[in-house]
């Protein structure tokens, strides 16, 4: 990309944002994880430019930062979030010291909340209360280095492991998936007490269903 593509790509997804807040939304999410565009910007092993968005970490972040201060500018007062890759979990990618100071420069860059999550997400198997939560020792991290929300996405299962997260960690929010798809009122069944544990088995099988429904329902 030419950097008045870089400009280009940036202004619509400031638009976007523009949008969601004319629409109603009150907030967006900036997805810069996954190896997704803005993830492959942020990661050395993929982004190998010498310009102005290549090289050092700040330069690798500035497509998002950009995009973020565009998006505080043009639609004050939505909530924005990102959505980061603790680890690109790849040789010569992002890991989790410079995903660190990613998330520093993006809190100092007013983000009003970070979702970590990781690249080749979406772990099989996972059982209550044995592998939850696979990314949580960095959430937990970063939520003693920033001043904003952190939210934990990945592996959560049940409640107790929930509980015990927001309880003896600085970590605010809780991010499910795949169990939404299988029991859509999970979180007011934990609420209620109706129940303590998700049915979600993480085959991975909604991957391949059509719209991505839970084979199980």
């Amino acid at each position: 990309m030419t950097p008045d593509e870089i400009q280009r790509v940036t202004a619509m997804f400031i638009q976007a944002a523009v949008r969601a807040q004319k629409a109603g939304f009150d907030g967006v999410q900036i997805h810069a994880a996954h190896f997704f565009f803005l993830s492959r910007f942020i990661s050395p092993r993929v982004n190998q430019r010498t310009d102005d968005y290549g090289g050092n970490t700040l330069k690798r972040s500035r497509i998002v930062l950009g995009i973020l201060r565009g998006i505080k500018s043009e639609a004050p007062g939505l909530h924005v979030t990102v959505k980061i890759n603790c680890s690109d979990f790849t040789m010569g990618g992002l890991e989790e010291d410079e995903s660190l100071e990613v998330c520093r420069l993006l809190a100092e860059n007013g983000i009003d909340s970070i979702e970590v999550s990781g690249n080749g997400t979406s772990v099989r198997g996972i059982r209550p209360h044995v592998d939850e939560a696979y990314f949580l020792n960095f959430a937990a991290v970063l939520a003693e280095r920033v001043n904003v929300p952190v939210m934990l996405v990945g592996g959560l299962r049940s409640l107790g492991t929930m509980q015990d997260i927001i309880g003896n960690t600085k970590i605010e929010l809780l991010s499910l998936s795949r169990p939404l798809l299988r029991e859509p009122d999970l979180p007011d069944m934990l609420r209620n007490g109706t129940a303590t544990e998700s049915r979600c088995v993480s085959c991975n099988a909604c991957y391949g269903s059509h719209a991505h429904r839970c084979v199980f329902r």
